[in-house]
């Protein structure tokens, strides 16, 4: 072990964010490198929630701050942190299904057992992109979250498939389009009305990695000049600065100023659409990567900031500072480090970080979650993904192409070393944030 801060020790974990790329050092924290840590863990209920913490009970999930630390509150009013793996579903390609026959008698065993190894490896729901009626018929109290696809939706035909997410014309989102309103409201309550009551919905994504960075009126005006985009943009142009005006006249606040404009039809459109429909559950927003635009309206619409957070190996400053413009705390929907010891995987597609073997994806896990947790502002995690990605399978998107992502490979085998260091952090997850919140000066991300 080697220093990383004064009084805590870490491991070196090699890593690198491409097989083509070298490896490089990586120091990575584990619940046995936490100093002076005494393992503890208080009586869980259903939800596994801690049940020697209670604030007001709804019936449904909701979030809180208290003393400084961000919470979900589960629906019978315990504290809660919410772990999960997202796409648990059963696979559609042809070594996946093979094995799913020779493995399973129907889909509800499936079901059953699939829910079963979750649980038994501290996991407390699932997240996005899973077979969420066939887990809820064969599981108690297991939460989970549906994502609309408001947007993606809304504009099927009049996009790209790209990888992980869909492309649309110079990265702008059709907000100005005639019909925008009344399909968000169509679209709500036909698909969602017959959710409100469930308590183990844990929220609503409205949607997957939209493109929504800074400066885009820069790109509405690239768009086709019969686009309502197009029109709208420069409908904003000559409202700031006359019927003359060019693109040479945009100031930096024009710019932030029209973003917030599309956030706000955004963001504020599907909001106003569920809630009308579902007043219950926490509005969980468009699952956001990469750098983005307006995150503080953002932040008036939504219960916790969802964010797909890649490239970090401890989170903990990527995560706090994207929670300090939207004020909302966090969860991450997606994270993930690929073993090169994956047998028939490249590992060359997907955002997630290369490591050498499935016990070093585990102490990735490890370091990854311990960030979050001191950081107080994260109520949950999902990792990416249940499955491995089938290589036999040509027909996914250029991200789920040959990759070690899962929890189990493609013949539906764990990968033990990763689970197991999986459950060591989970079952620890309430004794470990008292540990962290009981130090006086707690330590900073080393990265």
């Amino acid at each position: 072990m080697s220093p990383l801060l004064s009084g805590e020790q870490t491991i070196i974990v090699k890593a690198k964010a491409k097989p083509q790329h070298r490896w490089k050092d990586r120091p990575t924290r584990t619940i046995d490198t936490l100093e002076n840590y005494q393992a503890s863990a208080p009586e869980l209920n259903k939800y596994g929630s801690r049940m020697d913490q209670r604030e007001p009970s709804t019936g449904f999930f909701y979030t809180l701050q208290k003393d400084g630390r961000w919470w979900i509150v589960d629906p019978d009013g315990y504290r809660h942190i919410n772990r999960g793996v997202v796409s648990v579903g059963i696979g559609t390609g042809p070594a996946q299904r093979k094995a799913f026959a020779d493995k399973f008698q129907s889909k509800a065993d499936w079901a059953k057992q699939t829910v079963t190894l979750l649980r038994e490896h501290g996991f407390t729901g699932t997240g996005a992109w899973t077979n969420d009626e066939l887990i809820q018929d064969h599981s108690d109290s297991f939460s989970y979250c549906v994502n609309w696809n408001f947007m993606t939706t809304f504009s099927k035909g009049r996009t790209r498939r790209g990888s992980g997410h869909a492309k649309y014309p110079e990265d702008c989102i059709l907000v100005f389009h005639p019909g925008w309103e009344d399909f968000c409201s169509k679209h709500a309550c036909e698909r969602i009305a017959r959710y409100k009551e469930d308590p183990n919905l844990l929220g609503h994504f409205f949607d997957n990695e939209l493109p929504l960075k800074p400066d885009m009126i820069d790109r509405y005006l690239r768009l086709d000049p019969d686009d309502p985009g197009y029109l709208a943009a420069v409908s904003f142009l000559k409202e700031q600065h006359g019927p003359d005006a060019t693109a040479k006249d945009l100031t930096a606040s024009d710019r932030d100023e029209f973003d917030e404009r599309v956030m706000e039809k955004y963001v504020g459109t599907v909001a106003r659409a569920i809630k009308r429909v579902d007043p219950n559950h926490m509005l969980l927003g468009p699952r956001l990567y990469s750098r983005n635009a307006s995150l503080d309206v953002v932040g008036k619409y939504v219960d916790a900031f969802c964010y797909n957070l890649y490239g970090q190996w401890s989170p903990a400053g990527k995560a706090s500072a994207i929670a300090a413009e939207v004020g909302k705390p966090l969860i991450v929907t997606e994270y993930y480090a690929k073993g090169m010891d994956a047998a028939g995987l490249s590992n060359e597609s997907g955002a997630g970080w290369c490591v050498p073997t499935q016990a070093d994806r585990g102490l990735f896990y490890q370091n990854f979650c311990l960030d979050l947790m001191e950081s107080k502002i994260c109520v949950g995690w999902h990792w990416f993904k249940y499955q491995d990605n089938d290589p036999t399978d040509t027909t996914k998107d250029p991200s789920n192409l040959n990759s070690n992502k899962g929890i189990l490979d493609s013949h539906y085998q764990t990968y033990s070393p990763l689970l197991d260091r999986m459950q060591e952090l989970n079952r620890e997850v309430y004794g470990v944030i008292d540990h962290f919140d009981q130090r006086s000066t707690p330590l900073q991300s080393s990265e």
